[in-house]
This record gives structure tokens, sequence and C-alpha cells, in this order.
């Protein structure tokens, strides 16, 4: 396939401030090297909090499916810099070294930066370097295909315990503007060892899966997808297990907006088969299953905080009193100046477990968790608050011991 483009090479080889005190910045970025940022960028005074900034720099990350991360980089200014906003992308790839990844980064925030900087009457050097080619072979062999293969050992003893664990895993993905498709097989197998006196326990889990989408992209708002697979998992008395389930999503926010905001809800509609290991405690040594399912998902990231919430609920369609209702949420809340609270909680409420064995459960079972045993919910939760007060300034890097 012939491209025809136009490349445009900016670099900033200085910057020298002509005002009195250098812009103020206050830098939000969870997933980047800050220190590197502000040492690049020199040019700015870093405060530790957004009220006292003249420009606040929103940097945002998503994992894509070749492998690699890329970033959106928000500018919004302050003071007299209100009524201008700046806004940019970074595209990176599985075969970016960290560092190849964070000059890219840094590269575009510069020239983010430029119309903050010349409102502010720095003396600015800006190199433009335009090549064009009237056409370029740009063929991607692969079709937009990517391809990884992972693997992991792992070890871990001391006197009284050994523990040791392997991991295989093929990953195939495809994403273009209309269609998402992945498929992911893994196989994970975790011994352990405990010894007491005499006594030797041991403990096994063992996980194979295969799990795949095919999802296709309707308009900015709407998609639709189908999900399928098998996996085998002792820990849950599952021989083999095989499904097949359609889906359709709305977006109540442009997909383009994802990085910094979205609601999302979606319906999912399927059918399995399932073989168990041991008879459960409702008699079944294999089994048909339909379920339904409706999943609310949450995200903002924003100059008032971060915001990640997800509800979702399951009901088998085989028996109606069979369902789950889990709800997962963290926030992380700026309320003023130098005070921030967070929060996190994990609810589930637990009415389908079709697949616990029938056996009882034994010691062993319980401290080792080579089983699932049976409960009605499962939660968790956390709370914290911070308030950092003192000196405005942030910028300076200091790495000693």
């Amino acid at each position: 396939m012939k491209y025809i483009y136009t490349l445009i090479l900016f670099t900033i080889t200085s910057f020298s401030f002509a005002q009195e005190g250098k812009v103020k910045a206050y830098l939000d970025c969870s997933r980047c090297d800050e220190n590197f940022i502000k040492q690049e960028t020199s040019f700015l005074d870093y405060v530790r909090d957004q009220d006292l900034a003249d420009v606040v720099i929103f940097i945002r990350d998503i994992w894509n499916p070749s492998g690699g991360r890329s970033y959106e980089i928000e500018i919004d200014g302050n003071n007299e810099f209100t009524d201008i906003y700046s806004t940019t992308k970074v595209s990176g790839f599985s075969s970016d070294t960290s560092s190849s990844l964070r000059d890219k980064m840094v590269n575009k925030l510069k020239l983010a930066l430029v119309p903050f900087l010349d409102k502010a009457e720095y003396d600015l050097n800006v190199e433009v370097d335009s090549n064009f080619e009237a056409s370029e072979n740009n063929d991607d062999k692969w079709k937009n295909w990517v391809f990884e293969i992972a693997g992991s050992l792992n070890g871990d003893e001391e006197e009284s315990r050994k523990t040791n664990r392997h991991r295989i895993e093929l990953e195939i993905d495809k994403v273009t503007e209309d269609w998402r498709i992945g498929m992911e097989l893994q196989r994970d197998v975790t011994n352990r060892k405990f010894y007491s006196d005499d006594n030797e326990y041991k403990s096994t889990r063992k996980t194979t899966s295969f799990n795949g989408r095919v999802v296709r992209s309707i308009s900015d708002h709407f998609s639709a997808g189908v999900f399928f697979g098998a996996y085998q998992n002792t820990y849950e008395n599952i021989d083999f297990n095989r499904y097949l389930a359609p889906a359709i999503e709305y977006s109540f926010y442009p997909y383009k907006d994802v990085l910094s905001k979205e609601i999302t809800l979606s319906y999912r509609i399927g059918a399995g088969k399932r073989n168990y290991i041991e008879k459960t405690i409702y008699g079944f040594e294999k089994q048909s299953l339909s379920s339904q399912a409706v999943s609310l998902n949450i995200r903002f990231r924003q100059k008032w905080g971060n915001i990640s919430s997800n509800l979702d609920a399951t009901q088998f369609l085989n028996d109606g009193s069979k369902k789950r209702f889990s709800w997962r949420s963290n926030l992380d809340i700026r309320v003023f100046e130098g005070l921030a609270v967070r929060l996190s909680g994990n609810v589930n409420l637990i009415r389908e477990q079709y697949s616990l064995a029938a056996v009882d459960a034994s010691v062993e079972d319980l401290l080792l968790q080579q089983r699932q045993i049976a409960t009605n919910y499962r939660t968790s939760f956390s709370v914290g608050l911070s308030y950092t007060f003192g000196s405005i300034y942030n910028s300076i890097i200091n790495t000693r011991l």
C-alpha cells in the first residue's frame, strides 16, 4: 500500500525566559519518569499543588495491543494562561525502550508547552525540519496482527516451606479502527510444600485457559462482539468449561475520550457446558448453563482527581436465584490545596457457586487454599488521607542514598 505523507520534525534547541520568574507548573503523571521530565524541562518551576501552578500538566497512559504504551498529554492554563489549552498524543511501540519512549514524551510535551511559553515571553528557538516524499511503500506484512509468547518460572524457599510456579502464555491481537480481536492461551501451575515436625503438606493448583473476543466498532458510542473460550481450573473444581457469549456496549462519551473520561454500559448473554472434577453440592458431574450479565464501568482522570468504578451483575438463566453482584471502586479525590482523600472498596455478593465440590473441605484445603470454599460474600476496603504543606516548589532532583 502506498502512502503520501509529510514528516515535520520539531527540535526545541533552547529556552530562555525574559520575565522575572519561570512559569510555575504542576505535573500529574502516575506512570512516567517525573525526574527525567523535570530535568528536561528545567525552564519551568514545578510546584507541589495545582492551585499554585500557572500550567497544569496531565499525562495519561494506556497499553496498546502491540505491547507498547501510548500517552495523552493535556495542559490547562491557570492565572494569566486561563485562555490557553493544549493537548497532544504520544504513540509507543513494543520496540521502544523506556529511554526512547520518555524522549518521545518530552519532545511532545515541549511542543505542547509552546503556546504558554510564548505568552510568558520566553525567548524560543524552534527549528522546524520538513521532509516530503511523494510516496513510500509502508506495507505492513502482518496486517496489524501482533503475537506475543511469554513464560516465567518462580521459586521461593525457606526452612518450613517451598513454592514454585511456572507460567506459559501465548497472546494474539489485532486492533484497527473497526475491529478489536484478541486471543490468549495460558497455562499456570503452582506447587507448594509446607513442613511441620515430621509432616509434609502439599498443595497443587493448575489452570489452563483459552479466551478470545471479536469486537466490531459500530459508531462513536456503540460496539458489539462475541466472547468465547474454554478453561480448566482445579481450584474451582472445573475439569473442562467452554462458553460462547455475544455482547453489546454503549459508551456515554465518545470512545476517543477514553483516557480522560469513560462511562460504558454493556450487556452479555451466553451459554456454556461444564465438566466437574468432583461431583458438586448440587449433584452434578457435568452441566449446561446459560447466563446474562450487565456491566457498568466508570473512569475519570481529571484535575480534581481520579475515579475508577466497576459494577457487574450476573444471573444464571437456568435458575434465577443463582446470581452474583460485584462492585469495585477506587477514588483519589483532591479536596483542596494539599488535602487528598483516597478510598477503595470491593464487594462481592455470591449466590452462584455451582462448581463447589460435594466433599467436605479438609484443614489442608482451608490453609493451603487448594479448593474453593462456600461463601456468600467477599469484601475489602481501605481509606487514606494525606495533607501536604510547606514550600511550594518541587523542581529539585536529588536521588542520593
